[in-house]
C-alpha cells in the first residue's frame, strides 16, 4: 500500500489536534495517522497485546500504553517540523514492515526491528548546517547509486559497494573495479581531485563527473534533491538488512534530517565516465618523491579528458 503522507497530513492540519484516522492497511495491527495533543504529526499502531518497548529519540517521541484491556497503542510523534519529509518516508517504511502480516506478534516484532534501523536517522542534533560542497557531493553519490549502480549490480552489491561514507578513498568499489564520483557545477571547466588516493590504484577504474545546476525550490523532477534520491533508493531495497546498511552509511556521511539544506534542488545536465588507467592524467604517490610533501590535491580540465571518455 502506498500512502501520500505529505498530502494526508496536510489535509489533517486544519482539523482538531488529538484526532486520529485509520488507514486501510491489511495487517494484524491497526494503523492510524493524525496529530498529537501537542499538535505534532503522529503515526500510531493499535494492538491487542503490549508491543515491545521502544525508546524515543531527540526528534521522535515514542509513546506506548494501554487505553483499556486488549487495546494497546504505540505512537510515533515527530518533534521537529524541519524533519517532516523524512518522517513521511519513515511512516511509509514502517507500514510496509507490517503490511500483509496476519500474526500480531510477528507484526509487532517487524515494527520493532524496522524502527531500530531508523533510530539513528532521528538522533542527530549537531546544530551544524551541511556545507554546499558536502551537500553536492552526497547528491552526486546517491544519483550515481540510483542511475548506475543499482541497475548494473543490483541492490545488495550496490549498497555494500558504497564506500565513501566509510572513509575509503574510492566512492564505490566492486571486486577490483572502482568508481570515484565528482559532482561539479553545470558550467565548471575543471574537476578537483582532493587527494592522491582518489585516482591511485594498481587496478583500472573510473572517474565519473556529474554536471548539476542548482535550481529553485519549485523545481521537481522526482530526483532533484538528496531526500528524493534517499526515498527512491530506500523503496527499492525491500530488505531489512540492506535498509539498515544504507541508513547507517547515510548517518556516517553526516546526513542530518533536521537540516533543510538536504532539500536543495539540482538539475543534472550530464553524467560522464572516464577510464582511469595507465596514461590517464593523474598524480600518484610514485610521482611525489619527497616524503616532506603531503595533502596533495590538483584539478583536471574536463574538456581535456575526452580521449578517456567511456560509452
Amino acid at each position: 500500500m502506498t500512502v501520500n503522507f505529505e498530502q494526508i497530513f496536510s489535509d489533517l492540519a486544519n482539523e482538531l489536534s488529538g484526532n486520529q484516522k485509520r488507514l486501510p492497511v491489511k495487517s494484524a495491527l491497526g494503523v492510524y495517522y493524525g496529530l498529537s495533543k501537542d499538535g505534532n504529526l503522529r503515526l500510531a499502531f493499535l494492538s491487542v497485546a503490549p508491543a515491545p518497548k521502544l525508546e524515543s529519540t531527540k526528534l521522535l517521541k515514542v509513546t506506548q500504553g494501554a487505553e483499556s484491556e486488549r487495546v494497546y497503542w504505540t505512537c510515533f510523534d515527530l518533534l521537529q517540523h524541519d524533519a517532516q519529509k523524512v518522517f513521511f518516508t519513515f511512516c511509509e517504511n514502517l507500514i510496509e514492515a507490517v503490511t500483509g502480516i496476519s500474526d500480531e506478534q510477528k507484526a509487532l516484532n517487524n515494527l520493532k526491528k524496522r524502527y531500530a534501523t531508523w533510530k539513528t536517522m532521528f538522533k542527530r542534533d549537531t546544530g551544524k548546517k551541511v556545507s554546499p560542497e558536502v551537500l553536492q557531493g552526497l547528491f552526486g553519490e546517491l544519483y550515481f547509486l540510483k542511475k548506475y549502480m543499482l541497475e548494473e549490480y543490483g541492490a545488495s552489491i550496490a549498497i555494500q559497494a558504497w564506500s565513501g561514507p566509510d572513509g575509503r578513498s574510492k566512492d564505490y568499489s566492486v571486486g577490483t573495479d572502482w568508481y570515484e564520483i565528482k559532482t561539479v557545477g553545470a558550467n565548471s571547466p575543471n574537476v578537483r581531485i582532493s587527494s592522491l588516493a582518489q585516482l591511485s590504484s594498481e587496478h583500472d577504474g573510473h572517474l565519473v563527473v556529474i554536471r548539476a545546476e542548482r535550481m529553485s525550490d519549485q523545481f521537481d523532477n522526482g530526483e532533484a534533491c538528496v531526500h528524493d534520491l534517499f526515498k527512491y533508493i530506500l523503496t527499492v531495497l525491500n530488505n531489512e538488512t540492506l535498509e539498515g546498511i544504507f541508513l547507517s552509511k547515510l548517518s556516517a556521511f553526516g546526513y542530518d534530517i533536521s537540516d533543510e539544506s538536504y532539500t536543495a534542488k539540482f538539475d543534472v545536465k550530464s553524467m560522464t565516465s572516464y577510464k582511469v588507467s595507465d596514461g590517464f592524467p593523474r598524480i600518484t604517490e610514485q610521482d611525489v618523491q619527497r616524503v616532506e610533501i603531503c595533502d596533495v590535491s590538483y584539478s583536471l580540465i574536463i574538456n581535456a579528458l575526452k580521449p578517456y571518455m567511456e560509452d
